[in-house]
């Protein structure tokens, strides 16, 4: 972990949010998405989750979703409601890609399959079928079909 990236935690977990947010903006978000997924499964609080909300209130962009969402769906997946919560960040997300990426039309066949199987059936199968509409070779939307009927 490098000493910036230490000084981000560190900013973070102060509630330094407008400071750790001018550092956050100088990184490229793929390029730490991994390294925070790991640093939040290494913290005892969703402080990170929290600080990556705060990030989107200020300016809503679909990386910044997809990087809640695996935060959720990772570290913080026994949490109270953590797939709900994935489920409004993946909407948002498939929202903001005018349901143009598979990838996040994906993450709701996912969700539906969750425990708490949070995308509704109905909603899920329209969902394959239109992930198939735009890749008929698509396998996940074919093998949940298959898993539904």
């Amino acid at each position: 972990m490098s000493m910036e990236h230490t000084y981000l935690m560190t900013l973070i977990e102060m509630n330094r949010y407008a400071k750790a947010k001018t550092l956050f903006e100088t990184y490229d978000i793929h390029e730490i998405t991994e390294e925070l997924i790991g640093d939040a499964f290494d913290h005892e609080t969703d402080i990170l989750y929290q600080f990556v909300c705060y990030l989107i209130e200020q300016k809503e962009t679909v990386k910044l979703h997809e990087l809640a969402f695996g935060l959720l769906m990772h570290p913080f997946c026994h949490y109270d409601r953590a797939y709900y919560l994935a489920y409004d960040h993946v909407q948002r997300t498939v929202a903001l890609t005018h349901r143009q990426d598979v990838a996040f039309l994906e993450y709701l066949l996912f969700l539906a399959e969750v425990p708490d199987q949070v995308t509704p059936k109905q909603e899920a199968l329209a969902v394959a079928n239109e992930i198939l509409w735009m890749e008929p070779k698509n396998q996940i939307a074919k093998d949940f079909l298959k898993e539904m009927n």
